[in-house]
């Protein structure tokens, strides 16, 4: 089990926001990186959602720290106080822990939220960080990322017979 340990994320939301934001801040955990792509915004896309926008403020508006970590080719998203890393490469996890070493930021301190097993609750876990899994957005996404989630619900029936 230790290996699939490092698959599986501490929790699962059905959308992004529910996400306690405050339950973090009070266990010391005020950084936020998220995906980009089926998690904030829909794959290729330019903007997040607008649902999403009160959360995102309030994470800010508490002191909160922001990264928008994705694979994805770069593309202008504009909101103010957020840190944009474009392919980041997940699970690899060299430029995310580049930029938290560059802001003096802790793993113990992050909650990395994403839609993937393979690459973001992966990368969150190598980085020592909170992991929560959200369902995608949309089915419509990158070929290799429609891959990967075969493996996902094979990955999540074998765990469940065990």
């Amino acid at each position: 089990m230790g290996v699939f340990r490092k698959l599986l994320p501490q929790e699962f939301l059905e959308d992004l926001s529910s996400l306690d934001v405050d339950r973090f801040f009070n266990n010391g955990r005020d950084v936020f990186i998220f995906d980009f792509d089926n998690t904030l915004g829909f794959w290729r896309s330019q903007k997040i959602e607008e649902r999403f926008q009160p959360l995102l403020k309030k994470i800010l508006n508490s002191n909160g720290k922001i990264i928008i970590a994705s694979n994805g080719k770069p593309r202008q998203i504009s909101l103010d106080g957020v840190h944009v890393i474009w392919r980041v490469r997940k699970p690899f996890t060299k430029k995310i822990k580049q930029f938290l070493a560059s802001q003096d930021i802790d793993a113990e301190r992050v909650v990395l939220i994403g839609d993937q097993i393979f690459t973001d609750v992966l990368a969150g876990n190598l980085l020592g960080a909170y992991t929560v899994k959200v369902k995608p957005l949309s089915k419509t996404e990158f070929f290799g990322t429609k891959v990967l989630r075969i493996f996902e619900k094979v990955l999540f029936l074998f765990l469940r017979k065990r």
